[in-house]
């Protein structure tokens, strides 16, 4: 055997080690997070829930008090009808339930704790049972995603999110998965600064905030002055949050679609860069006793 099929070889035996952990991972985390029925609900189904139902009720009172009859139904802001704006809102519902939430990682605590070094012995990468909890959050959020969605428009009918095609839901699940993917990598870098500082939780609050207001979480983007729509949408939390549900109603198409994807792909493929930077350079400061 030559050193290039022997390397070769050693590649494809790390990656099947890899997957075969990943997928043991994923049971595992399966496991744990349904041990505990009420945790279970609040993380998992009320999880990107309040904010939305929050957001409702302002937009309606803006409304309200541009509109001349005092009906909110009445009112224009921008481009924005009212009943365009519930169905952005529950469709941030859905959407913020598939994005990665900062606190399904506990890496800075290992890190401060020590707790790390055990897994440094080990052969396998340490990333990969990272990942198994990115794959366990998103596949179980995707089912509890649906099952609300279907609820609501059992309940509210066409006055609930209804997606223009079946095209625009792909579309938008890609970017959303695909965000949340970026958003998970920027969480573990984050993560491995405890290798460094102590204030990591600090960051995570105002990463989260930036990411939403960025990706309109808190208002859609193009309601934002032109100079902040236009900066953000270079930007991938606004293809992750406010462009997916713009899609699924129909203000913006396939154009659309393929400049996000081409936006994120390349800001995750950075990001996973940086995460094994940050890293690489963690384990090299890292002395093993923790903070």
């Amino acid at each position: 055997m030559t050193r290039a099929e022997a390397k070769v070889s050693s590649w494809e035996s790390d990656a099947r080690t890899d997957l075969a952990l990943l997928v043991k991972t994923v049971g595992y985390e399966f496991r744990k997070r349904i041990q505990f029925r009420t945790g279970f609900f609040v993380r998992e189904v009320l999880n990107g829930m309040v904010q939305p139902l929050v957001m409702l009720f302002v937009f309606a009172a803006i409304y309200r008090s541009a509109s001349a009859s005092g009906d909110a139904a009445d009112a224009t802001l921008g481009s924005w009808q009212y009943s365009e704006i519930v169905r952005y809102v529950a469709g941030l519902l859905i959407v913020m339930k598939l994005v990665f939430n900062a606190r399904g990682l506990d890496l800075s605590a290992e890190i401060f704790e020590g707790r790390i070094t055990k897994y440094l012995t080990m052969p396998f990468r340490y990333f990969v049972l990272i990942q198994g909890r990115f794959v366990q959050f998103t596949i179980m959020q995707v089912v509890v995603a649906t099952l609300v969605w279907c609820l609501a428009y059992a309940l509210m009918g066409d006055r609930w999110l209804v997606p223009v095609s079946w095209l625009a839901t792909g579309q938008a699940l890609t970017l959303v998965l695909l965000g949340s993917y970026c958003c998970f990598l920027l969480t573990v870098i984050l993560n491995t600064l405890a290798f460094w500082l102590d204030v990591v939780w600090s960051l995570l609050v105002m990463a989260w905030f930036v990411i939403s207001f960025v990706g309109g979480a808190i208002m859609p983007v193009s309601q934002m002055p032109v100079w902040a729509s236009s900066a953000f949408s270079w930007l991938f939390p606004y293809w992750m949050i406010s462009a997916p549900i713009e899609i699924l109603m129909g203000r913006l198409g396939t154009d659309a679609f393929l400049r996000g994807l081409a936006i994120v792909t390349v800001q995750l493929v950075l990001l996973d860069a940086l995460r094994r930077f940050t890293w690489r350079r963690g384990l090299a400061h890292y002395v093993g006793a923790g903070m």
